[in-house]
């Protein structure tokens, strides 16, 4: 009951503190909450920011809760595994969100070049630039559906279609769509013949994504040993929990095995991240 009566009192001076500064809750976590908005609209998933967060908040407490209860921690290892669940629920959420975002991007370029050689031959046979998206959305599965009519969506309340094309960079970030802006913006401007540019433009990214396929493959047993070489510790730990009681205890209850337990997980995130980063290639 410890770790509920301190739960319990935890949010009681949070909203304590939050009636006090004439706020409502809601509201307080909505300002927060603004920052996930870009990513969730990324992510194409259909629920409010401030849901998300409060969401987050909950299994925040749940994790704290469950992991209080595991450990049989002191009072102080207790209080500080709050902040540090919560900021792990935080971080985990918004990874979530990254990850589904990158992965809905990755899917958007793969059919960029299908829309370019379609837009191309569109225009080839005397189309306008905004019917031949229109054309294209009749044709392509989403993600590149939903995002192409969010373009002429725009251009329908009077945005010009370069306006339009540069808020869609901004929502799926990636080269091969600022190229894209960029190629119509400059045509807009300059004049010329549009559909060979981008048919040009659907080759090179066909050659881009060839590079990035090759490039996969030469990495590919670098990524695999960095995923051996990330989850061994967590293997060998687990196998000596659950074959070694003694030891086992003497982690999870005790004040020395926590702080080792703690500066574990701290160095297990930094290799994961250092293998991360080197394992990246900017193409």
């Amino acid at each position: 009951m410890f770790p509920i009566a301190i739960g319990a009192s935890i949010f009681g001076i949070v909203a304590l503190l939050i009636f006090a500064l004439g706020g409502d809750i809601r509201a307080q976590i909505a300002k927060f909450a603004s920052s996930y908005q870009v990513k969730i609209d990324r992510a194409d998933l259909n629920i409010k920011p401030e849901d998300y967060v409060l969401a987050l908040l909950g299994i925040s407490l749940m994790l704290w809760l469950v992991l209080a209860f595991v450990l049989h921690a002191p009072v102080i290892i207790t209080l500080l595994i709050f902040p540090v669940a919560l900021g792990a629920t935080l971080f985990g959420g918004s990874f979530y969100l990254t990850f589904r975002g990158n992965r809905r991007i990755d899917t958007f370029v793969q059919q960029l070049e299908l829309v370019l050689r379609m837009l191309s031959g569109a225009l080839r046979v005397g189309l306008g630039l905004r019917q031949a998206i229109i054309l294209v959305t009749e044709e392509i599965p989403d993600p590149a559906r939903r995002e192409l009519m969010r373009v002429i969506g725009r251009t329908n309340i009077g945005v010009t279609i370069v306006d339009a094309l540069d808020d869609l960079t901004r929502s799926m970030p990636c080269n091969e769509m600022q190229m894209f802006s960029r190629v119509v913006k400059v045509q807009q401007s300059t004049g010329g013949d549009l559909a060979k540019v981008l048919e040009k433009l659907g080759n090179t990214i066909r050659d881009r994504r060839r590079v990035f396929r090759k490039m996969n493959a030469l990495t590919a047993q670098g990524r695999f040993g960095a995923a051996i070489i990330g989850a061994l510790p967590i293997l060998v730990g687990g196998f000596v929990v659950a074959t070694q009681p003694a030891m086992g205890k003497a982690l999870m209850h005790t004040f020395p095995g926590n702080v080792a337990l703690g500066i574990f997980a701290v160095l297990e995130g930094l290799a994961i991240f250092s293998l991360n980063k080197i394992l990246q290639f900017d193409v």
